[in-house]
């Protein structure tokens, strides 16, 4: 992308300039992650700190939305530092002791990719002009009664609860955006603002032929403008320039043991599924034993499978958790694999297939660690999608690890690389058979079908094969397996399982606070799910099949009598 930025802002016939400005030119890799931010905030004249308000606010959004997750999607990222200003700036009111409020409007743009994102509260303004039509993407939040059409309903700092406005749209080349305080756009009106955003072809000269024409027209508030006009778009969106890059790479193909991939050895063959290879290897240099994951030979010029390799690698290197092994970093790659950390050890499902025997204590500490790495992986706004005990790694150390993020699912990105909802039917949630998109709320009920399963070697539900269409009654209590289960833990996995999202846990912190407190948090048992919600059909199947028989019985004593 590339952009050109102009701004100005002058204090016309006020005592102060109570406007703050700004803009972003970050770094490349940044960029294609999070792309530019340019903000503009108008401090409220009612209070003393109007100005305070408005360079707090921008500053620290301008540094604060680069420190969120790359994970996150834009809205999320904006909403999350704009809220967290707004809490601070309503708690300095009440801190200090002079007198005056501490508000501020706020307009923010985000140009990342092909898109354009903003975040809007008060009655600052973000216009696009594209081709001849100019378009106000904003509307003011002031009250519409005679007389105080000034009057802001809404600002940063002004209550404790804030709503704020967000929009997004596509970016064309040649598109200018343009960010304005009051004090310029009632002074000039759209029509005039047009005329001018056509005449200058710089952004800088732009602004500040802005303000000025604004404050020679008899503007009587500071003026303030920021200029944003798009040159040339990429090729592609910025935040999908690594997974296109990488996914051209050839395919090693199927290595042996003593075989060498740019700076690794192999030294075992780990996994062999239909899609994809996992090796045990040696760093040459440096002598650290790692992971390789590469793709089937077989597979070679699937770019969609290549995608998915290289989304794994990027999310992994973003979820820095200790419940989940670390990506490590490749000084140079001539073939399409990446490299993880390795742990001595073996899966849960290879226990349960050794004979191992879950008991009780083992299984709440397991289920603690498990819905703490998928409490990390939630707030990073990424679903594993794909939970159960062949994926769930207990090392020899004594840590518990998530392995697989091949299937996960992160709205940070524009499309989805694994389509649908892929994952192990026995621990899939029953709305997901019916189309609904997977959410952090179906990881959770995974993890209570793995230890139900680790403690009963069965499901709730019975297995579920891939062919099948089931249909969910009321989930088998695992005490039926396992005497010895105490009341607490079962309804706790009842919970879980539920057939209704609306009766689980709603976050993994809720989950693990159950398994935490055991027989101290007094979990209600879920309420079983009548038939007609559960089973319309069988209902309505039931309720004829009676009928039919009290009508035959209803002849039968007619011909008799």
């Amino acid at each position: 992308m590339q952009l050109s930025f102009g701004y100005a802002s002058e204090i016309g016939p006020r005592p102060r300039n109570e406007d703050f400005g700004g803009f972003t030119t970050p770094a490349a890799a940044t960029v294609a992650v999070k792309g530019y931010l340019a903000a503009l905030a108008d401090g409220v004249s009612g209070g003393s700190h109007g100005r305070e308000a408005a360079e707090s606010t921008v500053r620290n959004l301008l540094a604060d939305y680069y420190a969120t997750p790359d994970t996150w999607e834009v809205a999320h990222a904006l909403d999350t530092v704009i809220q967290s200003l707004n809490r601070w700036l309503s708690g300095q009111v009440a801190s200090r002791r002079e007198a005056g409020g501490m508000a501020c409007t706020l307009s923010a743009l985000v140009l990342r990719g092909r898109r354009w994102h903003l975040a809007h509260v008060g009655d600052t303004r973000i216009y696009r002009l594209r081709g001849e039509h100019l378009e106000q993407l904003t509307q003011d939040h002031t009250w519409e009664q005679p007389g105080m059409e000034h009057v802001l309903k809404r600002a940063v700092g002004l209550d404790t609860h804030l709503r704020v406005d967000y929009a997004e749209g596509d970016l064309a080349a040649g598109d200018v955006f343009l960010i304005v305080c009051d004090g310029v756009w009632q002074a000039l009106g759209q029509v005039e603002l047009h005329r001018l955003l056509k005449r200058y072809d710089d952004a800088d000269v732009c602004a500040r032929n802005l303000v000025a024409e604004a404050l020679r027209q008899g503007g009587g508030d500071n003026a303030s403008a920021l200029v944003a006009r798009v040159h040339g778009l990429a090729a592609v969106e910025d935040e999908k320039t690594e997974l296109i890059a990488g996914r051209h790479l050839p395919l090693p193909g199927r290595l042996s043991v003593g075989a060498r991939l740019d700076g690794f050895i192999i030294d075992e063959v780990l996994h062999d599924s239909r899609e994809t290879l996992l090796y045990r290897a040696r760093a040459r240099e440096s002598g650290q034993t790692c992971v390789l994951k590469t793709l089937q030979a077989r597979l070679v010029g699937d770019t969609e499978l290549a995608e998915q390799l290289l989304m794994e690698e990027w999310l992994g290197k973003r979820v820095q958790s200790p419940y989940f092994p670390q990506v490590l970093p490749l000084p140079a790659r001539n073939f399409l694999y990446f490299a993880m950390s390795w742990h001595a050890g073996r899966s849960l499902q290879a226990m349960l297939d050794h004979g191992h025997h879950f008991g009780i204590q083992e299984t709440i500490s397991i289920g603690i660690r498990l819905l703490k790495g998928l409490g990390a992986l939630h707030r990073l706004d990424v679903v594993h999608r794909d939970v159960k005990p062949a994926n769930l790694h207990q090392g020899e150390d004594g840590k518990l690890r998530i392995l697989d993020l091949g299937v996960a699912r992160s709205p940070a990105r524009a499309e989805e690389l694994a389509a649908g909802n892929p994952g192990t039917p026995s621990f899939l949630a029953p709305e997901l058979f019916t189309g609904a998109t997977a959410e952090s709320g179906t990881d959770l009920y995974a993890a209570g079908v793995t230890l139900y399963h680790l403690l009963t070697r069965h499901y709730p539900y019975g297995e579920i094969e891939a062919f099948q269409h089931p249909r969910f009654g009321e989930p088998v209590p695992p005490s039926r397996y396992r005497p010895d289960i105490p009341g607490w833990m079962e309804i706790a996995l009842l919970k879980a399982c539920a057939r209704s999202p609306e009766e689980r846990f709603e976050t993994a912190e809720e989950f693990l606070l159950a398994l935490e407190r055991g027989a101290a948090n007094r979990l209600a048992r879920p309420r079983p799910m009548p038939l007609a919600a559960r089973d319309p059909l069988r209902l309505w199947q039931s309720v004829a099949l009676i009928a039919l028989v009290f009508n035959l019985l209803f002849i039968y004593l007619l011909l008799a009598g």
